[in-house]
């Protein structure tokens, strides 16, 4: 393995790029002390991977930045790239030549390359370490470190002798190993740990998430059910009323039944009154014509006697016929009046007990008599009195429960209202909140299209500036700002030359090259101004910076030769915004081909002419300058600016919209929260009002039973 190139950019005294070629056998650097010659050691140990200061002959670590001088600005980074020959393959990597980069800015941030590829530090130690090369860097030998090397320790010897061996490496990896599983092992301990403290928290934080998963399913399934029990009562209702209705109709029926038989026995009634008049009076008059059937008996048998029985037969017979019929008429009157006369009979036996019970107090002595009456009356009077006031409390206590009953109904019929206007919020809340969450969701979406868009935007504008301060980098440390800002302010001054060109991106390198030496200039207005400045800028003690006269109209050198060629005039290709007549001044011998060979047999062909390629490489009569690779220039930067414009327009104005969007999805989602928490409390009241009105509903029904039980104990005292 041999080492072939050092390139250091910004490396302590290095602030300008700096190559160093080592050619086959032993390569000396001479200079006195002070020209950094330890420097560059300092930076072969570096991009190495030294991560110590005192190595480095440093404080910190941004002390090996370029710091600058009176007469320079300091630089932004260091930077170096050693290059080794691999054809012997030691490096197992199968590239002929293998270079390692490495780069630190002021912020701390530094970056490791390897063949221009982005590694990390770890990777190019191992990658050392397999080419013989340890951490230690025993290959790297300072003053004063021969006696120490020889002078050391057998553990010295032992780690020099390993490292060379490449045993060292091993044992890096085996120790990185041995703390990467001590560090895993803690970390498994640690998530042990946290996977108990989650798993105690977990059931509660699934009974919650479980409620919050029911809590749409209930709160419908609960409204559902309220919907189907007020059906289910309203159709018990309609049928209650119409059971009543045909139970009054019964009633109704029943009740003019009731009346006209009523009306029947009343009529009865009287007609068995009259009835019984007649049956005592026919009585009377059968009693009266048997006693005058006997007298009449007695007078026929004297009749016969006296006169003769043949004259008197004639008559008795038509008289016996007569009486016979009269006699039966007389038995069907005694029938019915035996009848009434056992009725009579019973009341009689009634009446003749009360009289003989009568009969006995009679005979009794007076105050027996009248303590007897006395007590019953006494008993009469308590129960009386008893009866009395039991009616008085059962009024009493009837009118209670009428009271109650009353507000009971009130109530009822106050929590209907109140549960009639509370559905009707309900429903206007859920439509309410409905509307209010679409309105949040479009606000969702429409904020998520507009942060995306941002994102994109912000994405693009990185990639722009990111183009830009590559670019600056690169040409970084070429111009002298302090030189740039004082011939800028100077009178007569219109600005840069890139300025008052529009170079398109894919032509920035280009122009750049055509440009050579004026690329930097400052374009002044006439040739006093231009004296004025020039004159500016020595008297500051700066240089470093060119001026162009404004030109008057000019045409282009090259374009007959374009034309003869097929090819394009490069001041073609700007935009419309360039002043044409200084490009026609500056660039108007310049023709655009798409190969340095093309460019060098036309210009051979016509040698007053200068060709230039896209990368930037210039063709001219006595010979090609080849363009640097990053293509940085001032064009070049100048081009990379206006795209880095407009992404940042249009990245404020997508923040804006972003914001914008954000803003209203805030206030939408306040507003579906709020109405949310307004549903669920009006749906809270409802079901507390129907609560409530079963309650109430239960408490009248107990009441009603309590006055019926009431009512006929009144009508039983």
């Amino acid at each position: 393995m041999k080492l072939k190139h050092l390139t250091l950019r910004g490396f302590k005294s290095f602030a300008d790029r700096t190559r160093l070629d080592f050619s086959t056998g032993v390569n000396v650097v001479v200079g006195p002390n002070g020209s950094g010659k330890s420097n560059i050691l300092d930076a072969i140990a570096w991009v190495m991977g030294t991560q110590g200061t005192k190595s480095l002959r440093t404080e910190k670590m941004d002390d090996v930045i370029f710091a600058g001088t009176a007469t320079r600005p300091p630089l932004p980074r260091a930077e170096v790239s050693l290059t080794f020959a691999n054809d012997d393959q030691i490096m197992p990597l199968n590239l002929a030549e293998i270079t390692i980069t490495r780069r630190l800015f002021r912020d701390g941030t530094s970056e490791y390359e390897m063949n221009g590829v982005p590694c990390r530090l770890l990777d190019i130690q191992e990658l050392l370490s397999d080419g013989g090369i340890g951490k230690h860097q025993h290959v790297l030998v300072s003053q004063g470190e021969v006696g120490d090397v020889l002078n050391a320790s057998p553990e010295g010897h032992r780690a020099v002798i390993e490292e060379a061996a490449g045993v060292t490496k091993y044992r890096s990896r085996r120790d990185r190993a041995t703390r990467r599983l001590e560090r895993t092992d803690h970390d498994v301990e640690r998530l042990n740990d946290i996977l108990a403290q989650q798993k105690r928290s977990m059931r509660p934080l699934k009974r919650q998430a479980n409620a919050a998963g029911r809590h749409d399913s209930v709160r419908d399934e609960a409204r559902a059910l309220r919907i189907w029990l007020g059906v289910e009562e309203l159709r018990g209702i309609s049928s209650r009323s119409d059971s009543a209705s045909i139970e009054r109709g019964e009633v109704a029926t029943t009740r003019d039944q009731a009346d006209e038989e009523l009306e029947g026995l009343r009529g009865r009634l009287v007609s068995l009154r009259a009835g019984a008049g007649t049956v005592g009076a026919a009585l009377e008059r059968d009693t009266a014509a048997a006693a005058r059937l006997e007298t009449t008996r007695e007078r026929l048998r004297r009749i016969a006697r006296l006169e003769g029985a043949e004259e008197r037969r004639e008559d008795l017979e038509i008289e016996q016929r007569q009486l016979e019929h009269d006699i039966e008429t007389a038995a069907h009157d005694e029938e019915s009046a035996t009848d009434e006369a056992e009725h009579r009979a019973t009341i009689l036996a009634d009446l003749e007990a009360e009289e003989r019970s009568l009969t006995e107090q009679i005979q009794l002595p007076a105050e027996s008599v009248a303590a007897n009456l006395r007590g019953d009356l006494l008993a009469l009077e308590t129960a009386e009195r008893r009866d009395r006031a039991e009616r008085g409390q059962t009024s009493a206590r009837i009118q209670v429960v009428d009271e109650r009953t009353a507000e009971e109904t009130a109530e009822i019929r106050r929590l209907d209202e109140s549960m009639k206007a509370t559905a009707a919020e309900v429903t206007s809340l859920h439509d309410v909140y409905t509307r209010k969450k679409d309105v949040r969701v479009e606000a969702e979406g429409a904020w998520r299209d507009a942060d995306g868009d941002a994102t994109e935007h912000r994405l693009t504008t990185a990639g722009a500036l990111a183009r830009v301060d590559a670019l600056e980098a690169a040409f970084d440390g070429l111009v002298d700002e302090a030189t740039q800002k004082i011939a800028s302010q100077a009178d007569g001054v219109i600005g840069a030359i890139v300025q008052r060109l529009e170079v398109p991106l894919e032509l920035a390198a280009a122009v750049d090259g055509a440009l050579g030496q004026w690329r930097d200039a400052f374009v002044v207005s006439d040739v006093s101004s231009l004296a004025d400045a020039v004159e500016l800028v020595k008297g500051s003690g700066s240089g470093g910076v060119a001026f162009v006269l404004t030109p008057g109209s000019a045409a282009p050198t090259a374009g007959e030769t374009a034309a003869t060629y097929g090819v394009d005039l490069l001041i073609n290709l700007l935009g419309p915004s360039t002043d044409f007549d200084l490009a026609a001044t500056m660039l108007g011998d310049v023709i655009l081909v798409q190969g340095w060979k093309t460019g060098a047999q036309i210009v051979a062909a016509s040698p007053q002419i200068r060709a230039v390629t896209p990368e930037g490489d210039v063709i001219t009569r006595i010979g090609i300058s080849v363009a640097q690779p990053d293509g940085a220039g001032p064009a070049a930067i100048e081009a990379a600016r206006v795209p880095l414009e407009v992404a940042e327009r249009n990245l404020a104005r997508a923040d804006s919209l972003a914001t914008a969007r954000k803003r209203t999805f805030d206030v939408a989602s306040d507003a579906e929260r709020e109405s949310l928490e307004m549903l669920e409390a009006c749906e809270a009241r409802l079901a507390g009002s129907t609560e409530a009105l079963g309650l109430v509903d239960r408490a009248r029904a107990a009441s009603l039973g309590e006055r019926a039980r009431l009512t006929q104990r009144l009508d039983a005292l």
